[in-house]
């Protein structure tokens, strides 16, 4: 009996280890399945974005010998897309928190440069000294960051770092990682002279993240699997037919990261969710852009009724452009009837289908609370004594916008027009000093800022 019942303890004790080694393996392949997943991403973000740079670089440089207002045209078109989406693969390396906000700004701010200049030129105007000069200071800083970027591609190329390095080291503070090759790179790409022109905006204010003391996001930490509810249940869980694991990221905000292949062929779709609280922070789209069945206006309302519907109550619109079969819309939040800017959330709307494919809330999930906000110590009748007469008043409100600082001011914005163009002056309603004016300029794909 003893011996028969020692067999039976003896095969139990096997199954049991075959059934752990067996759940091991899965949990391995499962492991490396999602590793290489994240390399490959990393991978094609990269070497696209180091293509579009090199891209950029070329093309600027032949507008320094160019003199033909149909060549600039081209050229300056060129740029415009290709810094947009440098811009894009630069933001899926999950690498924001390794101090490359800078280089993330600085192609934003190309591409909307240029994207004003083609506007200019498609009207037959001609390229002033000081604009070529822009352009000459762009192309310079363009070489830096290509430069930069080769020795980090060369790097990888040759073996001495790889991408699960990357990604290991991202999610590091650069305080707290070695003195590597990785941190030194992506260190001197930040550190790289990269200057340009304030002139171009994404709407108002958008590309100033304001950095408060602590961040505004409430609740408690959520685990892997409840953030990919969340995920699906923010894309809508008709769309969704399969969600995976995606990178963690500890940036300014720690979230987890889920994949979402779609039935819409606007996948896969890449979603960001706090860790605390369980905010959806960002939505991008890998998928093909599909020709415009609706229009701009109907896409604005699709966009308004999705926050609606999300729990973002009182955003107004404030800036919209269409591009190659997609709309994307800045919407800033509204207190007492004071525009807050800080509050700022983009929804990107596929002209194709009207399903949303792009969402970004970091500025407000930093920036939003509850303010109180005191009364000006001018009267808005003082304020408008103090705009330019040569502005003739269309609009005006109370407005709170951000400083260079970080700082938030009260201002009055008066919206008006001078001559043909439009403009937006913000006098401070505590001191009156005049904090800043944006040109608006009304195209056919939209409303550009600048």
């Amino acid at each position: 009996m003893r011996p028969r019942l020692g067999w039976i303890v003896s095969g139990l004790l096997l199954i049991a280890l075959v059934i752990t080694g067996v759940w091991g393996y899965n949990q391995y392949m499962q492991n490396l399945d999602y590793n290489n997943r994240t390399s490959n991403l990393y991978e094609k973000s990269f070497y696209e974005l180091v293509g579009y740079v090199s891209n950029i670089e070329t093309e600027l440089s032949k507008m320094m010998v160019s003199s033909d207002q149909g060549q600039n045209i081209k050229m300056l078109s060129n740029v415009w897309r290709q810094a947009e989406s440098a811009g894009s693969n630069l933001s899926q390396l999950s690498l924001r928190h390794m101090a490359l906000d800078k280089t993330s700004t600085f192609l934003s701010q190309l591409s909307d440069y240029c994207r004003y200049l083609t506007i200019k030129a498609g009207e037959g105007k001609p390229l002033t000294v000081e604009e070529m000069e822009n352009l000459k200071e762009l192309y310079n800083s363009c070489i830096n960051l290509a430069n930069e970027l080769k020795v980090l591609e060369d790097s990888v190329n040759n073996g001495a770092i790889s991408w699960q390095e990357i990604r290991d080291k991202g999610n590091q503070s650069l305080e707290d990682v070695s003195d590597d090759l990785v941190t030194k790179q992506f260190t001197r790409i930040e550190e790289t002279s990269i200057k340009y022109p304030t002139l171009i905006y994404d709407g108002p204010f958008s590309d100033t993240l304001l950095k408060p003391k602590k961040l505004n996001i409430q609740g408690d930490n959520i685990d892997y699997k409840e953030a990919e509810k969340i995920a699906i249940d923010f894309i809508g869980r008709n769309r969704v037919e399969k969600a995976s694991r995606g990178a963690e990221t500890q940036g300014t905000i720690q979230s987890w990261g889920v994949y979402l292949e779609t039935n819409d062929g606007e996948g896969p779709l890449y979603v960001s969710v706090s860790k605390k609280g369980g905010k959806v922070i960002s939505v991008i789209s890998e998928g093909m852009v599909q020709d415009a069945q609706i229009d701009y206006k109907e896409a604005e309302k699709i966009a308004k009724e999705f926050l609606n519907k999300k729990g973002y109550k009182d955003m107004e619109i404030t800036y919209g452009q269409r591009h190659d079969g997609t709309a994307v819309f800045n919407f800033a939040f509204s207190q007492d009837d004071v525009i807050i800017y800080p509050d700022l959330i983009k929804v990107k709307v596929s002209l194709g289908t009207g399903n949303i494919i792009g969402f970004e809330a970091l500025n407000f999930l930093t920036a939003h609370r509850e303010r109180t906000i005191k009364e000006p110590e001018l009267s808005l009748e003082e304020a408008r004594k103090l705009v330019n007469k040569n502005l003739d008043i269309t609009s005006e409100r109370l407005a709170i916008i951000p400083s260079q600082g970080g700082d938030e001011i009260l201002c009055y914005e008066f919206k008006g027009k001078f001559g043909e163009d439009n403009f937006i002056v913000y006098i401070n309603a505590d001191t009156g000093k005049e904090e800043n004016i944006l040109k608006i300029l009304n195209t056919d794909n939209g409303t550009l800022v600048i």
